[in-house]
């Protein structure tokens, strides 16, 4: 995410809220806004961040309003002066919300995390990053698909099946040269042997062959002769 060079604070009183002054004070460029000014404005450029006061008629247990939910699609905001026992940062965070600043927050806190959302980074607590990094991972784990095997020892040399695993995630002839530390040359001149041995006339219907239920040997690993 590239850095926001404008923040608008929400605000329904004309006098300068404690958060613009503070913004003011470490050199942002900010302005105050009116709810209803701010749903009525459309969409905002994508380098401006919006900083919207915790209300419960907008964010609860359940996550945003509508109204709330109407602006996410909008403007980039976050939280400010929220009420810890009343929102849930993994939600707001899955909703779209770049950070929670909570009413009990410290001053310096505060400042770090106007600069670090102003710098295009989220901000919430570690433990909250580490389980939608773990939430990640789990993920990618359960879509990678499975090992890939290949048929008896004595078909394919050690190499052929490597070069088998290369192309089953994917890789191209370059790519297969640079991982084994060979010539390209010599990847298409393995692939041609592959698919002699294979009876397959390109890498869709190598594919096809190591799918077949009697291929026996996992690739992954090299458990090879």
């Amino acid at each position: 995410m590239d850095k926001f060079s404008r923040l608008i604070v929400v605000s329904e009183h004309e006098s300068l809220h404690n958060l613009t002054l503070l913004a003011q004070s470490v050199g942002i460029k900010v302005e105050q806004s009116s709810k209803i000014k701010l749903l009525c404005a459309g969409n905002y450029r994508p380098d401006v961040l919006v900083a919207c006061p915790y209300n419960s008629a907008d964010y609860s247990k359940k996550g945003p309003s509508a109204e709330l939910h109407y602006l996410l699609q909008r403007c980039s905001l976050f939280l400010f002066q929220a009420e810890r026992s009343l929102i849930d940062p993994m939600q707001a965070l899955h909703a779209g919300i770049r950070g929670v600043i909570y009413r009990d927050e410290q001053l310096d806190r505060v400042m770090t995390a106007l600069k670090t959302m102003m710098d295009g980074q989220l901000y919430y607590a570690r433990p909250v990053m580490s389980a939608v990094v773990d939430q990640f991972l789990a993920q990618q784990a359960a879509n990678r698909p499975a090992a890939i095997v290949t048929p008896e020892n004595n078909l394919l040399t050690r190499q052929e099946k490597r070069i088998i695993q290369l192309v089953a995630e994917g890789a191209r002839n370059k790519e297969i040269a640079e991982k084994l530390h060979i010539s390209a040359h010599t990847v298409k001149a393995h692939l041609s042997t592959i698919f002699r041995k294979t009876q397959s006339r390109n890498r869709v219907e190598l594919l096809r062959w190591l799918q077949q239920p009697q291929r026996q040997e996992p690739v992954a690993g090299f458990r090879l002769n």
